[in-house]
């Protein structure tokens, strides 16, 4: 048996998106998973290293809502070194990546002419913000 030389086939260019928009993306996604390990991983590791024999069904009774329900306590929390302020703020940074992302892709179809599109992006932007703003303090 003999291998062929089959070139992969050359597609032709995205007339919507540019490389410079895919670079955009991949760089916000690849920045906002290594935030959120570096932040998320380090409070994890430190919350372990200062209770380790602290149990999930304590760590699931606990309301971080009402200790970091504030960004004036969150950011304190953070000042002060507590490890659950960096887990938060590792979760908030991927929170942030997904509306980020969202709103790259909104932005992006706009001006490569998708118009529907745009708007159903752009609806999805304003879903979340309103999920995460006004829906969210009111789930328990």
């Amino acid at each position: 048996m003999t291998a062929s030389d089959v070139s992969a086939p050359v597609l032709p260019p995205d007339p919507t998106f540019s490389a410079t928009q895919y670079e955009q993306v991949a760089r916000l996604l690849r920045s906002g998973v290594l935030g959120f390990l570096i932040f998320a991983g380090f409070g994890m590791v430190a919350q372990l290293v200062l209770s380790p024999s602290e149990t999930v069904t304590s760590l699931l009774a606990s309301k971080p809502a009402s200790e970091y329900g504030s960004v004036g306590a969150l950011v304190g929390a953070f000042g002060a070194g507590s490890p659950d302020s960096f887990i938060i703020l590792g979760i908030y940074i991927m929170v942030a990546v997904t509306v980020g992302r969202v709103v790259l892709a909104t932005v992006d179809l706009y001006r490569g002419g998708e118009r529907a599109l745009g708007t159903i992006s752009a609806a999805v932007v304003v879903l979340l913000l309103v999920g995460l703003f006004v829906v969210a303090p009111f789930v328990r």
